[in-house]
């Protein structure tokens, strides 16, 4: 919907991504690590952090890739994440929910 409106690439990658993420959130919490309520503000804030940290990243990889390769901005998109995936999920589990075994 944000690239048929227009926006720019590198902002609807941002808009996109805090969007899927407090969705995710939600997921990773009650689904994939079964944590219930407790702590569920403290620990969405360093989700958040780590959210930043990963868009501002897949960002910067994205703008590589369109710019330097000149490939359409979906593709890099779908690129993009594809890298950025694995290191978030680790920094997720591992600072933002507090799980320590892979």
């Amino acid at each position: 919907m944000l690239h048929a409106a227009g926006v720019a690439y590198i902002v609807n990658s941002i808009i996109s991504y805090f969007i899927a993420n407090a969705v995710m959130y939600i997921g990773n919490r009650y689904f994939t690590f079964r944590l219930g309520h407790a702590g569920f503000w403290n620990a969405y804030l360093r989700y958040m952090i780590v959210g930043a940290v990963v868009a501002g990243l897949n960002a910067l990889i994205l703008a590589a890739l369109v710019q330097g390769t000149g490939i359409d901005s979906r593709i890099g998109v779908a690129i993009s994440l594809l890298l950025i995936t694995p290191v978030a999920f680790v920094l997720f589990k591992r600072w933002t929910f507090r799980i320590k075994n892979l």
